[in-house]
């Protein structure tokens, strides 16, 4: 009986080793490149943190979304970032993020307040980005990082939300998860560049000076 409960234990603790996820395979990082994936829309479908003094700070975000893009200067992308913060409240800006390795550096200027962000890639699931963003203080030193999983259109199977907790396990995020909503904020650039073309079909055409 001693040597049959022995061999139980050992089943239960093989089943338990198996469970646990396979961290080599589960967080790869992305190479930056010009054939990136990262390029395009991303809306932001749920989003985690290791510090408690982050929580507020994304708690505050109800949607977000961002337009990856290279740049005309090498090893430089750029991201247009638009959140809907409690309140309904839009904020949107450009911020150009500098590639060194697998890393990206990123200022952001947010009403007159200035904040720095490493930021590193994973891969993911197709039509998904997978980014680890470290919040930096002026010294240079850690204020705690965020782990965003973005989609192309703001939805996720469930299989693959249970991938990404599992993916924020292996890099020692806690169990706390803020959903986002769809509800994004418009493009104001499309805004501004509709009322640019609305104003020069207003212009009165000028009749040329014939002598």
């Amino acid at each position: 009986m001693a040597a049959q409960q022995v061999i139980v234990l050992l089943a239960l603790a093989s089943l338990g080793v198996a469970s646990k996820p396979d961290c080599k395979e589960l967080v790869k990082p992305l190479v930056l490149d010009s054939h990136s994936p990262i390029y395009g829309k991303w809306v932001l479908h749920v989003a985690s943190w290791d510090d408690p003094g982050l929580k507020d700070d994304i708690l505050s975000v109800n949607s977000s979304w961002l337009d990856v893009s290279a740049s005309s200067e090498s090893g430089v992308i750029t991201i247009y970032w638009a959140d809907r913060l409690n309140g309904n409240k839009c904020l949107q800006g450009i911020a150009n993020a500098t590639i060194s390795g697998m890393t990206s550096h990123t200022t952001y200027n947010i009403n007159g307040h200035t904040s720095y962000h490493d930021g590193k890639y994973y891969e993911t699931c197709s039509n998904c980005l997978l980014s680890e963003d470290t919040t930096l203080l002026p010294d240079g030193k850690s204020k705690g990082r965020y782990f965003f999983l973005f989609t192309r259109t703001g939805a996720l199977e469930a299989s693959e939300l249970e991938t990404f907790k599992n993916q924020a396990e292996c890099l020692k995020f806690p169990s706390e998860y803020h959903f986002t909503s769809e509800d994004l904020c418009p493009d104001d650039r499309a805004t501004a560049s509709t009322a640019v073309k609305n104003t020069e079909k207003e212009q009165p055409e000028i009749e040329p000076n014939v002598q």
